[in-house]
Formats: structure tokens, C-alpha cells, sequence
């Protein structure tokens, strides 16, 4: 779904491969493999795709049908995002085994994104969105709201 979107908004505003890689600074083949779901685009890379054209992670990402969005900040920070993770699993009294199985994940892998020590992978993180059906621009502390739009 979001290789879809991404070549969707990328014809939309008639950009090239090659000028999306330019951008963020990867090759046309490396960013060919996200647009065409044959590798997995890191969430930075991400993040930078969504701030160029000025729309949402989760639109991008399938979770809603909104494309902007009140923008408190454009960078995703490990820390905020780890926080974020940890209160909406608490809220829902679940273990970090629970959610590591949902989202498959290792378990210590999934702690040290709670802790901020290392970034989520982004399928990871849409599943842990659309499992708790909370927005992932909020995860990633872009919005205030953690609703899905």
C-alpha cells in the first residue's frame, strides 16, 4: 500500500524517480525498490517523502484518506515516538511480548524502540498504528492528535 501512494502523489506532481532519489539522496534503483513494494522504505526515508510534498504518514501509509495535516514539528524523534509507543500499549495493558508478536518483531528489539534506542522499522509501525488504530504522524510526535484523520 504505501509503494501505491508514493508512485500515486509522485505522478500526481509529475517528479521523476530520479528526482525523488536526488532528493533524498539515495539511488534511482534504491528508491525504484520502495515505489515498486520490492524493499521497504526506512521511516526516515519516509518521513522526508511525506515533508516534500507536505502530507501525513498515514496517508501515505494507507491509514486514512486525509493527505495534510497540522504539523507540530517534521522530524520524528526516537524518543518521542518510543514514548508514544509505550503509553498507547500501557493504555491497553498489553506486554511488550504481546505487541512484539502483533507486530512481529523481537521483543528486545521492540523494548529498545520504547527506550529510543533504535528506530521502528516502518511495517512494523503501520502494524502497531492499525493494530491500536492510533495515527502514526502522532507517534512519530508530527501532530497533537492521536486520532487517525
Amino acid at each position: 500500500m504505501i509503494y501505491e501512494r508514493m508512485k500515486d502523489i509522485r505522478t500526481y506532481f509529475d517528479n521523476t524517480q530520479k528526482e525523488l532519489a536526488d532528493y533524498l539522496k539515495v539511488s534511482r534503483s534504491t528508491y525504484a525498490g520502495w515505489e515498486n513494494g520490492i524493499d521497504a522504505i526506512p521511516l526516515l526515508k519516509l518521513n522526508e517523502f511525506c515533508n516534500f510534498y507536505g502530507i501525513s504518514l498515514d496517508y501515505v501509509c494507507g491509514l486514512s484518506n486525509t493527505k495534510k495535516y497540522d504539523v507540530i514539528s517534521n522530524k520524528i524523534d526516537k524518543i518521542i515516538l518510543g514514548n508514544n509507543l509505550k503509553e498507547t500499549r500501557l493504555k491497553h495493558s498489553d506486554s511488550q511480548e504481546t505487541i512484539s508478536n502483533i507486530i512481529k518483531v523481537d521483543q528486545s528489539n521492540y523494548s529498545k524502540y520504547e527506550l529510543g534506542k533504535i528506530l521502528i522499522h516502518t511495517y512494523p509501525l503501520v502494524d502497531f498504528a492499525k493494530h491500536y488504530k492510533v495515527s502514526i504522524d502522532w507517534l512519530c510526535g508530527k501532530t497533537k492528535d492521536s486520532d487517525i484523520k
